[in-house]
């Protein structure tokens, strides 16, 4: 078996497991937390959360790109990935500081807006990683 694709496999799987983590996140784990824990646990809950989903997220997006550099047949998905870990560096540096802002200084317009921002970047980055997991499925 020829070393690039063996880098290959290594690559799909690690851009599998950050689609994984990303699904059951976002399908499961964080609508959980709201369901079944009283709210004022569930907002403390989420702050200590989301920070470190962010930053497992963005390290695995990186993580996935080594194994394709030196295959040097993969820059689209490069480029999506090292974007992909990018919008969780904005996420969490910039958006998740502003959200809580929000929700402290009790202006629930701002809250929803930035909130409903941060369900839309993580919907597309979520795209964009399954569009990664399809083209290197093939």
């Amino acid at each position: 078996m020829p070393d690039w694709l063996t880098l290959h496999i290594v690559a799909l799987i690690l851009v599998a497991a950050l689609f994984g983590g990303m699904l059951t996140f976002a399908a499961l784990f964080a609508p959980l937390i709201h369901r079944k824990l009283p709210s004022d646990t569930a907002i403390g809950f989420t702050r200590e959360v989301f920070p470190v989903y962010y930053r497992a997220m963005g390290i695995l997006a990186l993580v996935a790109v080594l194994p394709l550099v030196p295959a040097q047949a993969y820059w689209t998905e490069i480029a999506i990935l090292v974007t992909v870990a990018v919008g969780f560096v904005f996420a969490n540096l910039v958006l998740r500081p502003h959200v809580n802002k929000a929700r402290d200084e009790n202006r629930d317009g701002r809250f929803k807006l930035l909130h409903k921002v941060s369900v839309l970047l993580n919907l597309a980055q979520f795209v964009l990683v399954t569009i990664v997991l399809i083209r290197m499925a093939q």
